[in-house]
């Protein structure tokens, strides 16, 4: 059974780290001295292993929503009114959202990607990245800005991977504990 331990793990929006205690490497000396045993986690002497947030062993919770499953969400689809949007989180500093895909240069010139009629009214601040793929010879890629829901590949005649990222909004990732207020129950807790 999961609990409750603050700090770092209630900070990710989740109680991921379980009860199970397993030894783990030494931690750093702590405060008072040699025979004290630090608090819970990699910070005393005793040093609790460190595979998740709190040095427990992070298993996450059981079935779709832990560590073989995925938390998935919906959202109101920004131009479809009679539509939902349902994403799957993407952990990380920011509200980020992400597309990905394969192409192709045939023109010598340039190949155009076109990314879903919502997205520029979901996200802003796109960067683009661009893999190509191998057929015999090393080739260069460019791909200009994300502009009116679409970007171009230049270079020669390639197939190649791509992958826009946006943010949605701003968060403040690293915030006093004093000045939020923890909300949710069970696994999901947020800000």
């Amino acid at each position: 059974m999961s609990r409750n331990y603050g700090g770092y793990s209630q900070y990710l929006g989740a109680q991921r780290c379980c009860d199970l205690r397993g030894q783990g490497p030494q931690g750093p000396q702590g405060p008072t001295g040699p025979a004290a045993i630090g608090p819970i986690g990699n910070t005393g002497p005793a040093g609790m292993g460190f595979t998740g947030p709190t040095g427990r062993s992070c298993r996450g919770p059981e079935g779709p929503t832990g560590p073989t499953g995925s938390k998935t969400f919906i959202i109101d689809h920004p131009i479809d009114a009679n539509k939902h949007l349902v994403h799957v989180c993407l952990e990380g500093p920011e509200a980020g959202v992400y597309y990905r895909g394969k192409g192709e240069i045939r023109n010598e010139k340039w190949a155009e990607i076109e990314l879903p009629k919502y997205v520029d009214s979901l996200a802003y601040d796109f960067t683009v990245q661009i893999t190509p793929i191998y057929s015999g010879e090393i080739v260069t890629l460019n791909a200009s800005e994300v502009e009116n829901g679409r970007f171009y590949v230049y270079g020669k005649n390639a197939k190649f991977y791509w992958t826009v990222y946006g943010k949605r909004y701003d968060i403040e990732v690293e915030p006093d504990k004093g000045s939020v207020e923890i909300k949710g129950n069970g696994p999901y807790l947020y800000i």
